[in-house]
């Protein structure tokens, strides 16, 4: 009976939650050094695989007024991207925020064009909140202060428990320390910052090694409505649950019986609720897909199995907010895989017109991403040119240049000569993790269908040729396209696929 009237709340929570009317969330601020910039702002819609999503947008007028407009249900951490700076801060719906930007610091063209560059991680400058009265609440009280405040304390603490755990204190000294940081924890009236405090000391047992899973999950999750856009909540729940198939297959084979061979959702959740530290509820089903999303990129489950568990999930699932976060988890998990279609993207044309990737259906396509001043992308620019001449008829090459100035790509093009595509990134700059791109070339190869058949793609000179007949001869295409004259037989004057 009472884990009847347990779930009856959580129901409740969930419905009142999803019921909630969005309220503004006003940004405003004035920066005259922004003038003409656009200012995005984003927050995670879903922490297992730290999907960004924007929700607000504005353009710096020319006196550096701005003012965006974002409708919210849950106060949330969000976040802009400006220059050098990653910019955070936390709002909640109804206020409206007077903010002063960082000082302007453009990226330089090789920050610009680097995969591998980090912007500075800072806090806004918050000069003032205002209510949905255009009252200023108590200082006491204001989200962001109350975080700040309480990281402060927490931070420390949290660093010198990670050191005494290493270095084997007695467990009393750690269990007295988190004690007495967990007592001395008040209620700030602020629910957002409640929870974030409450979540974010469950912490310190995991860091201090201290109790376990079971502790951990019974103690702040069991019973307890999911916050699935509390950082903190988040945080905890990710360690917490880490490796969660793998810890419950320590025991025997069931969970790969029901993942590799049933392939059952509901199996599933029921196989793991028998542990005792999952309910078989809403919890269970978030357990679930996070660990699928895990899972995935590491070869101790089939792939194929856990790619129906997923579809299973978005078909089965009550909880319409799951039903979004499984369907975000697909879409990242089959992006860059082979038979699936790739990110989509829109970019502008060394003849200055917007291309996407629908454009190019028909034919195959070896996407490759470069700029025009690195060596290793010179040479094959080379590479392609030959690939181009002989097997232009079907395979389109497509060339995405990360150069700061659009100029650059265009006079490269036009200076060398080449005449397959050259399309900059610079209108849809996200295109680069889409891809996952982290060095330069990568390169991508899609059929005429749309979809990915090789996820890296070899280099143009790295025996690319032969790749792309077995690519050929495996379909049954290498002979239709000598017979439409596409590719001529090798020998002839055509080096045909180089045999």
């Amino acid at each position: 009976m009472k884990s009847r009237k347990i779930l009856f709340v959580i129901v409740l929570a969930f419905h009142f939650a999803n019921n909630i009317k969005a309220q503004q969330v006003t940004i405003l601020g004035n920066d005259p050094d922004y003038a003409g910039c656009v200012l995005t702002f984003c927050s995670i819609d879903n922490y297992f695989c730290n999907n960004e999503i924007k929700i607000g947008e504005c353009t710096v007028a020319a006196d550096g007024n701005f003012t965006v407009h974002i409708p919210l249900r849950h106060a949330r951490l969000i976040d802009t991207r400006l220059g050098v700076f990653h910019v955070r801060f936390f709002v909640e719906p109804g206020f409206s925020y007077e903010v002063k930007l960082p000082p302007r610091i453009d990226k330089s063209p090789e920050e610009a064009a680097s995969p591998f560059f980090e912007a500075a991680t800072v806090y806004m400058n918050i000069l003032s909140v205002r209510d949905g009265d255009g009252q200023k609440p108590d200082p006491a009280k204001e989200l962001n202060l109350l975080i700040n405040r309480f990281d402060e304390v927490f931070n420390p603490l949290y660093d010198q428990l990670a050191v005494d755990a290493a270095k084997k204190r007695p467990v009393a000294q750690l269990d007295s320390a988190i004690n007495a940081f967990r007592t001395g924890l008040s209620p700030s009236g602020n629910r957002y910052a409640d929870d974030y405090a409450f979540y974010r000391s469950g912490l310190l047992y995991y860091v201090a090694q201290r109790n376990g899973v079971k502790y951990i999950s019974n103690a702040y999750f069991a019973g307890k409505p999911v916050l699935y856009d509390n950082e903190a909540y988040m945080e905890l729940f990710n360690i917490t649950y880490d490796k969660y198939f793998m810890y419950f297959g320590r025991t025997g084979d069931a969970i790969y019986e029901v993942i590799n061979r049933q392939t059952s959702f509901s199996g599933l959740k029921q196989l793991l609720a028998q542990d005792g530290a999952l309910p078989a509820d809403s919890l269970c089903e978030l357990v679930i897909l996070k660990n699928i999303y895990d899972e995935f990129y590491y070869d101790r489950f089939s792939r194929k199995a856990l790619l129906c568990l997923i579809d299973s999930a978005i078909v089965q699932t009550k909880i319409e907010r799951h039903r979004e976060l499984a369907g975000g988890i697909r879409s990242k998990i089959t992006k860059l895989l082979r038979g699936f279609e790739p990110p989509a993207f829109s970019l502008y044309s060394q003849d200055s017109v917007l291309v996407d990737l629908q454009h190019y259906r028909g034919k195959y396509v070896y996407l490759m991403f470069c700029t025009t001043q690195n060596y290793v992308c010179l040479k094959q620019y080379e590479a392609l040119e030959e690939l181009y001449k002989d097997h232009g008829k079907w395979l389109q090459i497509v060339v995405v240049s990360a150069d700061e100035r659009f100029s650059d790509m265009r006079n490269f093009r036009t200076k060398a000569g080449y005449q397959w595509d050259f399309l900059h990134f610079a209108n849809d700059p996200d295109i680069l993790d889409h891809y996952d791109v982290r060095v330069f070339p990568a390169s991508f190869l899609i059929d005429p269908e749309g979809k990915l058949v090789l996820s890296p793609a070899p280099a143009a000179d790295d025996h690319l040729e032969r790749t792309l007949w077995r690519e050929l001869n495996g379909k049954g295409l290498w002979q239709e396209y000598i017979r439409k004259g596409w590719i001529l037989v090798p020998g002839t004057q055509n080096r045909g696929f180089g045999f």
